[in-house]
């Protein structure tokens, strides 16, 4: 029969399913959204639904086969005893058989065909739309959670709403047709029979309820494990330097196994849950069986009923109790389904960080003035602020922010590159509010080189054109050559095709570092922003990168972060700062003498 342990999912107006010990309402609202990944592909599950309705009406074809049989096909063979028998009727019904099960085999494999048609492109598009959305949401969110987590809701839970709106709810209209179906053939053979048949069916229910509660709890359980482990992994094995390091690889692998610990628990569990439900269940639909089998020999014995009727009757009583059991597991399989729906539109809900103007502005060719006015700013956690501060720098200037850790340097370019939107005040590019420019305006006008510079599982060249895919082979070799990295790529085997490791580790900090720099000239940005770029490198790479700023800055807007104050020396204007404040600004000499923060800091590095 069917698989009873693909219940359905109950998707009716009425939206309600019996949730453990009590009646969980699934909100119309979410259903409607649910509805909205189906509603693509409703022609194509409807006929998935008629395919998998008529393999469900032919599997009823064997019981009745088997009644026609003995009563009407032998009886009719005996009668002509004496004579030779026509084996005719025999062959038809073998051949008849054989069509039946063939047509089965064909559909079955049509109906497998379509599910994995129409799951497939659910799961895509579900996917797609929360990466797209993952995207837009502000550096806040990626803060406060971690990416191992992010992935399992992205991946394993997704895979369980599709699941809901595929296998489940197919599998659930399925089942309700297999049991009218059923039900009508064993009310039309004997009702007092089919009445004693159904005297488990309100147990069976409320078994299914009670197993189902604690199978929940355990598979959320569950999920969330899966999620720590996840997390747990990739945490492990981006820090696999460190831990080496270190030698933490044993206090790594106890973590790791803590958590694979709990997991482990978790599925036993479930496993001796799930069997015993499954056998206490089965035990309790034996009784209907047994009842009528014992029924069902007394009136065969005194002629009430034919014995192909009883056998037949016998045979359906499995497709009675199979749907009646999937049906009564739907609360398990709805409510944990519905879990993880939740955990999905959770992150769905979530509000973007920085949000577009309805008609935004768009700048051709922006000359690079950037004026912060009156800025306020926190990030919501009770600790570091900015408060009123005002800045404005001119095109093509070339400024250094300077201060201690914490005083709120990389903050201001991540409001200037609007990662963050301020609390209050407003941030202008050549006079216009970056709220209403559009984010592809503002980005493609502006360029960050950062102090942790990423590079992506891929070629040389497509790193370097990342900002500007329809970049020219000449162009990316331009770039390089800018940025001092040309010679040591065509020193490579494969030159511009060679491809570097996951976030560039196949390549040194120095040469990752230009490479990074090349990607942000060939965008040919109006403003250039240098956070930390050098200060992990050695002195001879901070040489090449000092020579190709000093080629790449004449006719941009520059905004300098650095902690090596000789880096800086020559730029048009340093802006000290301290807990958010700007509290000098001026060339080096004339901070030298009258800010004693910048005294401070020039003194330690021996500049004065």
């Amino acid at each position: 029969m069917t698989n009873a342990t693909h219940a359905a999912g109950q998707f009716s107006t009425g939206s309600a399913c019996r949730y453990g010990d009590r009646i969980m309402i699934i909100p119309a609202d979410k259903l409607k959204r649910l509805w909205g990944y189906l509603r693509p592909y409703w022609v194509m599950e409807s006929f998935t639904l008629a395919t998998m309705g008529a393999i469900a009406l032919l599997s009823l074809a064997l019981p009745i086969a088997i009644q026609y049989m003995i009563d009407t096909l032998i009886p009719g063979l005996v009668q002509t005893s004496g004579q030779p028998v026509d084996i005719q009727p025999v062959v038809l019904f073998v051949v008849l058989l054989l069509g039946l099960y063939l047509s089965m085999v064909l559909l079955g494999w049509l109906r497998d065909y379509l599910v994995a048609y129409v799951g497939s492109n659910i799961i895509r598009d579900i996917r797609s739309q929360l990466f797209a959305h993952l995207e837009r949401l502000s550096l806040r969110f990626y803060q406060d959670h971690q990416v191992g987590e992010v992935m399992s809701r992205t991946l394993s839970d997704v895979g369980r709403v599709q699941d809901l709106l595929t296998s489940t709810l197919l599998m659930f209209f399925t089942n309700i047709l297999m049991l009218i179906a059923v039900v009508a053939y064993l009310v039309q053979t004997n009702w007092m029979l089919t009445v004693v048949a159904l005297i488990p069916v309100p147990a069976t229910i409320i078994l299914a309820n009670r197993y189902g509660k604690k199978l929940n709890l355990i598979a959320t359980g569950i999920q969330q494990t899966i999620a720590s482990l996840t997390a747990r992994l990739q945490e492990s094995l981006l820090s696999v330097k460190t831990v080496k390091a270190f030698g933490q690889e044993e206090r790594e692998q106890k973590r790791v196994d803590g958590v694979l610990g709990s997991l482990t628990g978790y599925y036993i569990k479930s496993s001796v849950t799930n069997s015993l439900a499954v056998n206490v269940t089965h035990f309790v639909n034996m009784i209907g069986p047994i009842i009528v089998l014992g029924w069902g020999v007394y009136l065969v014995a005194t002629g009430g009923m034919k014995l192909g009727e009883l056998i037949a009757f016998y045979i359906l009583l499995n497709y009675l109790y199979a749907p009646i059991h999937s049906l009564a597991e739907t609360n398990l399989q709805v409510s944990s389904a519905m879990a993880s729906v939740d955990r999905v539109f959770e992150y769905l809900d979530l509000p973007e960080g920085v949000t577009e103007a309805a008609t935004p502005v768009t700048l051709g060719a922006p000359r690079g003035e950037i004026q912060m006015e009156h800025v306020s700013f926190d990030y919501g956690n009770g600790g570091f602020q900015i408060r009123d501060l005002a800045l404005h720098i001119r095109a093509k200037e070339k400024i250094a922010l300077v201060g201690p850790s914490g005083s709120g340097k990389t903050t201001i370019i991540n409001l200037i590159m609007r990662f963050f939107d301020p609390d209050k005040g407003e941030i202008l590019l050549d006079g216009i509010d970056l709220r209403s420019l559009s984010i592809a305006s503002l980005r493609n006008g502006i360029a960050l080189v950062d102090q942790d510079p990423v590079l992506f599982k891929m070629s040389i060249f497509d790193n370097i054109a990342y900002g500007h895919p329809a970049a020219s082979e000449a162009q990316v070799m331009d770039a390089a050559r800018v940025a001092n990295i040309h010679d040591f790529i065509m020193s490579l085997p494969n030159g511009y095709k060679t491809e570097v490791g996951e976030r560039g580790v196949t390549v040194s900090g120095g040469e990752r570092q230009r490479i990074c720099l090349a990607r942000a000239i060939i965008k040919d940005p109006a403003v250039l922003i240098l956070d930390e770029a050098t200060s992990a490198l050695d002195s001879q790479s901070e040489q090449l990168i000092q020579d190709a700023l000093r080629k790449v800055l004449v006719d941009k807007t520059a905004i300098i972060i650095a902690h090596r104050l000789s880096t800086v020396q020559h730029v048009d204007r340093i802006v000290a700062l301290e807990n958010g404040k700007i509290i000098d600004q001026g060339k080096h000499d004339e901070l030298t003498e009258r800010c004693p923060l910048y005294r401070e800091l020039a003194a330690k590095q021996m500049l004065i």
